[in-house]
């Protein structure tokens, strides 16, 4: 049974809604927010060198880049690597984001390259996007629509930002939508903890990473 890291957030009275409204069995109530389709995409989004930083304090990681995360990426690392290994060992594609701000004038920049531990493989796609949604401006919908995917699994960061607004557009494009709860991450815990509640309630499921793993084993 998943462990829902945002339980500590909430009041009794936020306990009783959820389960009297059937948020917990349902989800939403005006579209299907469970479920978890039949030929997933995974989704790697952001993981990228200014937002990832050294792996130091996030105290210390924002001296060198404002955006950086430190630790707190690092620790998600740990469970991404080993799952974009087991994805694509059942055959799930691996498809990467970079955003790619408007401060910088190459996007070749070693600031925006994925990290070397989950760097792409050959077979991989990278994307860039200049906004927080994965779907905005970039031809991701295309390759969803391409490879007759009909659910995306998310990685990577922030809960809050970036995650929030790839699960939502993917969800109101009508895929269904996993979150591997480890391997998702956010500078701010309050932020990553309720944003996890809000996606779960209404836009995907979220599990732990072995619930997932155990999920594309059955496809």
């Amino acid at each position: 049974m998943t462990n829902r890291i945002w339980e500590d957030l909430l009041s009794e009275q936020d306990k009783q809604v959820i389960t009297k409204a059937g948020y917990d069995k349902e989800g939403a109530s005006s579209w299907e927010s469970r479920g978890m389709g039949e030929n997933p995409m995974v989704l790697v989004i952001d993981m990228q060198r200014l937002i990832v930083g050294e792996n130091e304090p996030i105290l210390d990681a924002v001296e060198e880049y404002r955006t950086a995360m430190g630790e707190i990426a690092w620790d998600a690392i740990e469970y991404i690597e080993p799952f974009l290994a087991f994805a694509r060992d059942h055959e799930v594609p691996v498809t990467y984001t970079r955003v790619v701000p408007t401060s910088y004038d190459d996007p070749d920049h070693e600031d925006l390259d994925i990290v070397e531990p989950i760097a792409p493989e050959d077979g991989d796609t990278v994307i860039d996007k200049s906004y927080a949604s994965a779907f905005y401006g970039t031809d991701l919908l295309s390759r969803l629509v391409r490879g007759d995917h009909d659910s995306v699994v998310i990685v990577g960061n922030s809960t809050s930002g970036c995650v929030r607004a790839t699960a939502v557009d993917a969800k109101q494009h009508g895929f269904s939508v996993t979150l591997a709860q480890e391997c998702i991450f956010d500078r701010i815990e309050a932020s990553h903890k309720i944003g996890l509640l809000d996606l779960w309630m209404k836009y995907a499921e979220v599990l732990e990473t072995e619930e997932v793993k155990d999920w594309i084993e059955t496809l």
